[in-house]
């Protein structure tokens, strides 16, 4: 399928998520089936400003590409400045984040708060995609209360926006609630680019059904691929009508173990520790024993008995198996 000017093997991408969003949770997805992955988002004032919590977020491993690079930020001239730069970096596309509901992003009018902006807002469109050299999509979500999209979207297009992602929930609801898939078919029935379904995909199956139901041209999955990568290969699996392969504590131990090294690379010690803390809670979800593993590998301060205590988890369960 083609999508901002890319051939995608699969429908199914990986959402921007702050905090997780890196550069080794973006490679584990690409290598679990992500047809194409996007960075968490960046702040166009930190981007500008040089700063090096900011620049780290615009790390790139090989292997990650396709890639879409997303930016924030409530200044139009901050904007188009930070989109001038972003697209001279090794990614294929550029995405304006408008839908991000948390309180220090919205503070300052960015993120979902621009919807309640909507002139600001086209404002903002119209100046990344004519200061980008690469193809421009936004991320938005229904609205700050109710569904603005028939009002908000074609103004957005007309700006320069060449797809569309839209999370099905309004900025009041968080990530509270359901997804209002509905309102996804309603805009991809009339919207003139291409619609991306975000929100409740949480397995294979859910993405398919997206896709059938809605008709959106790719579905993004977020919260379902954070303890789960997989379940991009999975919904590519079903998509062909064929059965998936089940994930085994082996694949999780594999998985984890690359993880560590992609952030010892990346950040040394300390910041291998993190990701694994983080990837191991995700991994052992549903595993026997998983709490009482939690709770040792978390007094774990140091990398190297933390990974012999996940080693030792994933061999044991995988020999149970």
């Amino acid at each position: 399928m083609q999508l901002l000017g890319l051939t995608l093997q699969t429908p199914f991408v990986a959402a921007p998520m702050a905090g997780v969003s890196g550069p080794a949770f973006r490679l584990m997805a690409r290598r679990a089936g992500a047809s194409m992955v996007y960075s968490e988002m960046v702040s166009a004032p930190g981007l500008l400003r040089h700063q090096p919590q900011t620049l780290r977020l615009t790390r790139i491993l090989p292997g990650e590409r396709p890639l879409v690079l997303q930016i924030f930020g409530a200044d139009p001239q901050q904007m188009a400045q930070a989109a001038a730069i972003a697209s001279r970096l090794e990614v294929d596309a550029l995405d304006v984040n408008m839908g991000c509901p948390a309180k220090k992003v919205r503070r300052p009018g960015a993120g979902s708060a621009l919807l309640e902006d909507p002139d600001r807002a086209v404002e903002i469109m119209a100046a990344v995609a004519e200061a980008s050299a690469l193809p421009v999509s936004v991320k938005i979500r229904l609205g700050p209360s109710h569904d603005i999209t028939e009002e908000l979207v074609p103004r957005l297009v007309k700006a320069g926006a060449r797809a569309i992602t839209l999370h099905a929930r309004t900025t009041r609801q968080g990530f509270s609630g359901r997804a209002d898939w509905a309102a996804i078919k309603r805009l991809a029935s009339w919207c003139p680019v291409p619609v991306i379904g975000n929100g409740d995909v949480t397995s294979g199956r859910d993405a398919v059904r997206m896709l059938a139901e809605t008709g959106c041209a790719a579905v993004m999955i977020g919260r379902g691929a954070m303890g789960d990568p997989w379940i991009f290969h999975r919904a590519a699996a079903r998509l062909a009508g064929r059965e998936p392969q089940p994930v085994t504590p082996a694949m999780k131990r594999q998985a984890l173990a690359e993880h560590l090294e992609l952030a010892r690379s990346l950040g040394g010690e300390g910041h291998a520790v993190h990701f694994v803390r983080q990837f191991m809670m995700w991994y052992s979800r549903g595993l026997p024993g998983a709490s009482q593993f939690r709770r040792q590998a978390g007094a774990c301060g140091e990398l190297e008995p933390l990974w012999a205590l996940c080693d030792r988890f994933f061999l044991e369960r995988e020999q149970a198996a």
